[in-house]
């Protein structure tokens, strides 16, 4: 019986046959590249859906990776969207518009325009300024016969949302407008959390803060779309089963929600992370004060871990060495910029016949380190993107139409 926590397991099992042929791989596309895992992608998704009882509806927050994007689309209720690139990627990939969830702080007028025209018709709201430009819109008739639902994003003592008051605010100006409807609140408190304590904080707030709301008049809560940014064990030495309490944890609160709402939880990082590695090569060696340095091409302009600066914490690293010694050392990871802030690992281990021309692969790469990381440092190139479906093999995508500019996409017969 397959482990329903899978997924907050970074050298997950099921990289295996990608890992058998990572050489090749590498020999058709060039070092460094990511790879990220469309099937273990969705079977992270239906064991989360599983974690939180089996019947939650899940919003892929594809800001995580937008490249899983289309995977998400066939396996998870809603697409959440914060950013006019992801809703024109949303259009290339031909992802209707009642699937899509528009989030974020940023409501250009053209952003708006654009979202109706694709038949976006489901709004987070995070201020009363927000829902004046919906509302607006709709007047002007952009939003055609269908109405608009909206949910409030409720805050937690960040910047992020509105308190009660500014909800109370919205809701009278919906309260005048007979095409846009708030239907439920939306409530994200933060990212990597592992911690019970504070996650059970953050969701006793939340909950003061709907039964305030449901008291008002006339305001009838139907939907909650909560996500509890559950994280993801990223270094050694990490254990997974303390992110596994804190889903337990989420997941009752859930199951308490579920009683009296239609219930949408939000995920990216947890679900994402153990679905990509960053792959390079080692193209130097140097040994200084009995420890050796492994130079590999690219660096932390590619790779970014949560907490992870300086490489002071050592993430899961697997290698492929041409003359295995089968025996491992310490060593230091460093990548290719001029700058000394370039360490990817003070502490890792490999083996000690690795050479130059020899592979490095980094797990739990897919989640916002390809998003994140600044490709363009040193105006150096950024690396290939790589998506792998067992049906397919694999897939290339072009890293810049994730920025707008191009829709480069190829599709191989069997390049792995």
């Amino acid at each position: 019986m397959e482990d329903k926590y899978a997924f907050f397991d970074p050298m997950d099992k099921e990289w295996k046959d990608v890992m058998d042929r990572m050489r090749k791989t590498e020999r058709e596309w060039g070092a460094p590249f990511y790879i990220f895992h469309e099937n273990l992608f969705v079977r992270n998704l239906n064991l989360l859906r599983e974690c939180l009882g089996g019947n939650v509806g899940i919003a892929y927050a594809m800001k995580a990776n937008p490249w899983l994007v289309k995977a998400a689309a066939e396996a998870a209720e809603y697409i959440e969207v914060s950013t006019d690139g992801e809703l024109r990627m949303c259009r290339e990939y031909g992802i209707p518009g009642s699937r899509i969830v528009l989030d974020g702080v940023l409501r250009t007028e053209d952003m708006l325009r654009n979202a109706f025209d694709m038949g976006v018709r489901r709004f987070c709201i995070d201020s009363a300024e927000q829902v004046r430009q919906i509302t607006e819109l709709c007047d002007a008739g952009m939003s055609g016969e269908n109405s608009v639902e909206l949910l409030l994003r409720l805050g937690s003592g960040g910047r992020f949302g509105m308190d009660k008051e500014e909800a109370v605010q919205c809701i009278h100006i919906c309260d005048k407008n007979m095409s846009a409807r708030i239907v439920g609140l939306h409530y994200y408190p933060g990212t990597q959390r592992n911690e019970v304590g504070k996650l059970r904080r953050d969701l006793e707030y939340f909950q003061q803060a709907l039964n305030g709301l449901s008291e008002l008049p006339g305001f009838d809560i139907s939907e909650i779309q909560i996500g509890c940014g559950i994280g993801f064990p990223y270094f050694v030495g990490e254990k997974k089963e303390k992110y596994a309490v804190a889903m337990d944890e989420a997941a009752m609160f859930v199951k308490e929600l579920r009683k009296k709402f239609k219930v949408i939880y939000e995920a990216g990082r947890c679900v994402a992370s153990s679905a990509g590695v960053y792959v390079t090569k080692v193209f130097q060696i140097k040994d200084r004060e009995n420890e050796k340095i492994l130079f590999c091409l690219g660096g932390t302009n590619h790779l970014q871990y949560p907490g992870g600066m300086l490489g002071i914490r050592t993430p899961h690293i697997g290698n492929t060495c041409r003359t295995s010694s089968g025996r491992v050392a310490g060593c230091m990871i460093c990548g290719s910029l001029c700058n000394e802030a370039d360490v990817l690992a003070r502490s890792a281990a490999a083996d000690e016949g690795v050479q130059r021309g020899d592979l490095l692969i980094f797990y739990g790469a897919g989640a916002y380190s390809a998003t994140e990381a600044p490709n363009l440092f040193l105006s150096m190139e950024m690396p290939s993107v790589l998506v792998y479906n067992k049906m397919d093999n694999v897939h290339a995508q072009d890293i810049r139409c994730v920025r707008g500019h191009s829709s480069t996409y190829r599709l191989l017969d069997d390049r792995m």
